[in-house]
């Protein structure tokens, strides 16, 4: 299962984009463009499905005033994706409509089919509404709280059609690790999964160890190969405590974790990302160019490269050398404000005439990016 379109109305800067998604998306623009709106939306629907509600989601952003596009006055905000499958697609839409500054959810599902009308399988209003049993062959009445998530209400029941749409969107992953949280001793705090900012990564390391010690060796490799360090890494319990201990070349002694540095630290927590997570099945990463020497994140595009079989990326950046390393005119999103601040995200349909502009200049994919050439006419 593939996401293939994000569509965004009045979710903060977003007032109304839709983006098509392909396998690899790369999003570049300057700061407060809305890069990261971007990913948030996603990661939006993504906690809403996996905690059956979207209170906490909301809540978590500052209440649905702030979460509302500022740019008028915006009494509704809606999210809407759609998900291919082998032989299925999908659309899931979602409103959240203020009452002051609270708000209710209203939800539905369709089955999208060339040719012919959508095929309703879920309505819901404040909670109460139906979705489609195939076993039963009928609709079936739904009932809930008016701020939780119908799809996941649904989806609890094996006979529902979009019911692979809520597990799919359960399995999303964002990380933008943090080297200030990374050094810090988290335990004893629940984690269902490893976590977006990388606080139990020395926990994540040593189940790996018990469990999986193939992934955990891929890990250190795969970051060694793209930073020539650490040799080794040792994840050690203490007391209920996880943390880590790695080797690096020269050095007698090891270097506890709270001594690793930033980049080292960042670009393993984003190797586990990639590899401790087999289920993940779409992945938002926020600038991993962040705390890394430029050639290693060449190393790092090879990497998510090469799980693209299995993982939709998207990521966010500000460095136009990124794009000199991905070499993919088509996986580029240009980011900016328009002029009445709402972001504008641009792509170039046509990457072959870009190709043909670059070898005939001279540039590479990130220069064309610096001399505007996406989005020229």
């Amino acid at each position: 299962m593939r996401l293939g379109k994000l569509r965004a109305r009045q979710y903060r800067s977003l007032r109304d984009v839709t983006v098509d998604v392909n396998g690899l998306n790369l999003f570049i623009g300057a700061n407060a463009a809305g890069k990261s709106t971007v990913l948030d939306a996603l990661r939006f629907l993504h906690e809403g499905a996996s905690e059956r509600d979207f209170a906490g989601a909301v809540r978590g952003r500052g209440g649905i005033v702030h979460l509302a596009w500022k740019g008028e006055a915006a009494e509704e905000v809606e999210l809407g994706i759609e998900v291919d499958s082998a032989d299925e697609r999908f659309e899931w839409t979602l409103r959240l409509v203020r009452e002051r500054y609270d708000f209710h959810v209203e939800e539905r599902v369709n089955r999208l089919s060339e040719g012919s009308p959508p095929v309703p399988l879920l309505e819901a209003r404040r909670g109460a509404g139906w979705w489609w049993s195939g076993g039963e062959g009928k609709q079936v009445d739904l009932k809930q709280g008016p701020t939780m998530c119908a799809l996941a209400a649904a989806a609890a029941d094996a006979s529902f059609p979009a019911r692979e749409v809520a597990e799919f969107v359960r399995r999303w992953g964002f990380f933008d690790p943090n080297p200030f949280l990374l050094r810090r001793d988290w335990s004893g705090t629940e984690f269902r999964k490893f976590d977006p900012y990388g606080r139990n990564l020395g926990e994540t390391l040593y189940g790996l160890q018990q469990s999986s010690p193939e992934v955990l060796r891929r890990i250190v490799d795969a970051t060694q190969d793209v930073l020539g360090l650490p040799t080794e890494i040792e994840p050690r319990e203490s007391d209920d405590r996880f943390y880590f201990v790695q080797r690096e070349p020269g050095l007698q002694f090891v270097v506890h974790q709270m001594g690793v540095s930033s980049g080292t630290l960042r670009m393993l927590a984003l190797m586990t990302a990639l590899f401790s997570e087999p289920e993940a099945n779409l992945i938002g990463i926020e600038e991993p160019e962040n705390y890394v020497h430029p050639t290693a994140v060449a190393s790092f595009v090879d990497y998510v490269r090469g799980t693209q079989d299995r993982i939709q990326f998207i990521v966010t950046t500000h460095s136009p050398l990124l794009l000199d390393y991905l070499d993919d005119p088509s996986a580029v999103r240009v980011v900016h404000r328009g002029e009445d601040g709402a972001t504008v995200i641009e792509d170039q349909a046509d990457g072959e005439s870009i190709r043909a502009a670059l070898q005939e200049s001279g540039f590479g994919l990130g220069a064309f990016y610096e001399t505007q050439g996406f989005g020229a006419n």
